[in-house]
């Protein structure tokens, strides 16, 4: 399979269109539903528009649609429109015994922890290699192989495993959970902007930053126990340090972000790992940091997971 790699503007519309039909209402209702987090916890934000920039952005562009009549332009749209295009194309390219599990695996990316970013990633490694004059075959789709793509060009055939990882990956504290922690350490960590000068807390959990709701609040009580002790507090899930840091100079929220990040890591003797801030500017900062006992396993835990395909016969090339 070859499919046109041919992006004009005026495409655009019917792959809109055609994703629509499909998985439209669904991306809806989980956009209202992510939202609805963002707005009790504002810190999720970030989070959420990274892992499902795909699916907020074709919310965005049916809103924007339904009101206007047209689709919205921009760099906030032009990874979606990238994305719909070839997909839509493959999908009318695919026979239809493979058109089924093609649309089934796009449904699935609606509800799945990293939303539609590995579909789509598969989708433009495909394109990737039909622009460069190779054959494609969606192989996984057929029932054929037990990888994604079977690239041909001449007398070459590559089997194509596709795989993405997210920047979370063997990491002991996750950025979600680490956001939900926040939210909940807010009643102290605005109290504490009222005392002018730089403060500091360390928060250490013995491995895994947990996503229940009884651990995260736990561990919020020990962290204004440490405050109000202006010490430190340990129990069964975490061991805190409270530091007031005096009245020097800190970077504020205006400084390069990689200097203040340096800044605190020399402050606290600790690198790669977990900030927060929160203060007043000119008057006070408060650093929040969360690390783990243990090490991080990021090789590890990506060479694993780049293993996990299943076997194949011949060699199989991740991209």
């Amino acid at each position: 399979m070859r499919i046109s790699i041919e992006a004009r503007p005026a495409l655009i519309e019917s792959a809109v269109d055609w994703v629509s039909g499909f998985i439209g209402a669904a991306v809806d209702k989980r956009v209202a539903a992510l939202e609805q987090q963002e707005a009790a916890n504002p810190l999720l934000a970030l989070h959420f528009r990274e892992t499902f920039a795909l699916e907020f952005a074709l919310a965005n562009a049916r809103r924007y649609r339904k009101s206007t009549g047209r689709l919205p332009m921009g760099e906030e749209y032009f990874p979606l429109y990238s994305f719909l295009l070839p997909a839509s194309r493959i999908y009318a390219a695919l026979p239809p015994s493979s058109q089924k599990p093609y649309i089934g695996r796009l449904r699935d990316a609606v509800n799945g922890s990293f939303g539609a970013r590995p579909f789509a990633y598969e989708v433009s490694m495909a394109t990737h290699l039909m622009g460069r004059g190779w054959d494609v075959e969606f192989a996984d789709y057929a029932g054929a192989a037990r990888f994604d793509l079977l690239a041909r060009r001449d007398a070459v055939e590559v089997e194509v495993e596709c795989k993405t990882t997210s920047g979370d990956t063997g990491r002991k504290i996750h950025r979600q959970e680490a956001n939900r922690l926040a939210q909940l350490l807010l009643p102290t960590t605005q109290a504490l902007a009222e005392i002018r000068g730089c403060h500091r807390i360390l928060i250490v959990v013995p491995d895994r930053l947990g996503r229940s709701n009884e651990e995260l609040e736990g561990i919020a009580a020990a962290v204004a126990t440490a405050v109000n002790r202006k010490d430190q507090a340990d129990a069964p899930q975490v061991r805190v340090e409270y530091m007031f840091d005096g009245l020097d100079p800190w970077p504020e929220p205006g400084d390069d972000a990689m200097e203040a990040i340096s800044f605190f890591e020399h402050r606290f003797g600790r690198t790669n790992a977990n900030l927060m801030f929160h203060g007043r500017s000119g008057y006070s900062v408060v650093a929040v940091m969360i690390v783990s006992a243990k090490a991080d396993s990021v090789v590890d835990a990506i060479a694993e997971e780049a293993k996990r395909p299943p076997d194949s016969a011949a060699a199989a090339v991740l991209l």
